[in-house]
């Protein structure tokens, strides 16, 4: 069995990274059937989009700063109706469904 050079091993912090920075900066969190999103990105973002795919379903999550706040959701929707208490629920429907959440 090849063995690859010790350099090349991975240690699991590109792992570790991707998580802190879509859970930590972009402010996602998979909570059961339920999708928060409560970022802390600078200022002068304008936003940025995500696509995330829970089973048959895909999400496409675009997150907007026009305020310039960097954080605090003032709204959520999914297929342009409010989500209550900002948790995006996660459907097995086969569909892709948009998503926009407005900072400030």
């Amino acid at each position: 069995m090849a063995r690859l050079p010790k350099t090349s091993r991975s240690t699991g912090s590109a792992s570790w990274l991707y998580r802190v920075g879509l859970e930590a900066i972009l402010g996602f969190h998979k909570q059961g059937d339920r999708v928060r999103i409560d970022p802390c990105v600078a200022p002068d973002w304008r936003g940025y989009e995500l696509t995330y795919r829970h089973r048959s379903a895909i999400y496409h999550i675009v997150v907007e700063n026009a305020a310039g706040t960097g954080r605090g959701v003032r709204a959520v929707t999914v297929d342009a109706h409010a989500v209550p208490n900002g948790e995006i629920p996660l459907m097995d429907d086969g569909k892709t469904h948009e998503v926009r959440v407005e900072l400030g």
